[in-house]
């Protein structure tokens, strides 16, 4: 297993959405039509439920193309095994009201959704995902990486937004803990650990 990690691109963009339409959803079979558009999104639950696979798939595109959606592909040589969204916390439209306590006054980065191949999970691929982001925000002059990890029992399916102990490794401190999710953040103008 050779991992590459790439930045998601316009030449990247059907890639991507080719590695989304053909995961399997049978768990959760509500992902299969998002398209990692969900937090990019400020529509009522209501009118996301009623959103289609074709609309969701589409205005990515767009969004890819215009470089407002970011985020990393995992490549286990030529085929693509991962799917990390990361992007500026201004991006995420459905986070914003509850971010600006946090992020007021600083450009701050987000990872939100982390989306591994079953036949690659447990393996590492999602912190080298975060690895990439944060050493790229790093690199651009953000001042600070926000995330939100959901820890509880049975919250595996949730766990798409990554674990608290994959934060923690990566230098991220806990801000708050809101029931079971952790505000999780990254100071981007301290030196590097690594």
């Amino acid at each position: 297993m050779q991992i590459s990690i790439q930045p998601l691109s316009p030449a990247l963009a059907q890639t991507y959405c080719d590695f989304l339409t053909h995961l399997d959803f049978a768990n959760t079979p509500h992902w299969a039509s998002c398209f990692c558009r969900f937090y990019h999104t400020e529509c009522s639950m209501e009118e996301w439920m009623a959103r289609s696979l074709d609309v969701n798939r589409v205005e990515a595109l767009r969004e890819i193309e215009a470089g407002r959606m970011r985020g990393y592909l995992a490549f286990d040589g030529e085929p693509c095994v991962g799917w990390c969204n990361a992007n500026d916390i201004s991006q995420y439209l459905r986070l914003h009201e509850d971010a600006q306590k946090y992020c007021a006054g600083k450009r701050v980065a987000c990872t939100i959704c982390f989306v591994i191949h079953p036949a690659y999970r447990g393996k590492g691929i999602a912190r080298q995902l975060l690895a990439r982001a944060v050493s790229d925000y790093r690199a651009a002059g953000y001042d600070a990486m926000i995330a939100l990890p959901v820890e509880a029992e049975g919250a595996g399916q949730r766990r798409y937004r990554g674990t608290l102990h994959m934060f923690q490794e990566a230098g991220y401190r806990e801000l708050e803990v809101i029931d079971h999710l952790h505000v999780m953040w990254c100071n981007l103008q301290e030196e590097d650990p690594s």
